[in-house]
Order: C-alpha cells, then sequence, then structure tokens
C-alpha cells in the first residue's frame, strides 16, 4: 500500500532518474516489450528525454497506442520482432560508437 511519505519518494527518485537520462551523454537505446504508460514510460528513457534510438515489439503499448501507432508518432523508430532483439541493439551500439556530446559545464544539476 502506498503511503503519502513513500509517494514523496518516489517522485523524487523518478526525478533524479529522468535528469540522469536527460543528461547522460552516452549511447541511449531503449527496447519497449510491453506496457509504457505515461511518466513511468518518460522517466525510463524515452524519446522525449533523449533517447537514441528506441525499438519496440509489435505487442508493445506506449501510452495507450499500439506499437505501429507511437511509431508513426515518432515515439518509437522501428518496430521489431522480438527473436531480433539482439541484432537491432547490437546494431544501435555499433552505430553509436563514436557519438559524443559535448555539454557546457555547469556549476550546479539541474536536479
Amino acid at each position: 500500500k502506498a503511503t503519502k511519505c513513500s509517494e514523496r519518494t518516489m517522485a523524487k527518485n523518478a526525478a533524479a532518474l529522468t535528469a540522469a537520462f536527460a543528461n547522460a551523454t552516452v549511447p541511449k537505446v531503449n527496447v519497449v516489450v510491453g506496457k509504457a504508460y505515461g511518466s513511468a514510460y518518460v522517466v525510463m528513457n524515452s524519446k522525449s528525454i533523449g533517447a537514441d534510438m528506441v525499438f519496440a515489439w509489435p505487442n508493445a503499448e506506449i501510452g495507450m497506442m499500439d506499437a505501429k501507432s507511437a511509431a508513426r508518432r515518432g515515439y518509437v523508430d522501428t518496430i521489431i520482432e522480438p527473436e531480433d532483439t539482439r541484432k537491432y541493439v547490437i546494431g544501435a551500439f555499433e552505430m553509436l560508437y563514436t557519438k559524443r556530446e559535448d555539454r557546457p559545464d555547469r556549476k550546479h544539476g539541474t536536479v
């Protein structure tokens, strides 16, 4: 059962996780295999916070949309078959191997 205290802690931790994904300069690859709804999807390395590549299995649901609708709207790059996941993830990391993001130095973090 969720308490007021645990919900406050959860929100703080979700914000920290979102900031970590958003500020990461390493290659970020995501595979949606099931249901990805609401803020939980955004927090877990979505396109909107800077994922480089997002793949989805055909039965995946993103924000109440099926995989094809999410792909049309740009939430995912490619719909892949489960048995091809390894090949696509390896290909994405090979493509992003030389990724470099130069960011200005900050005195303080965003969160």
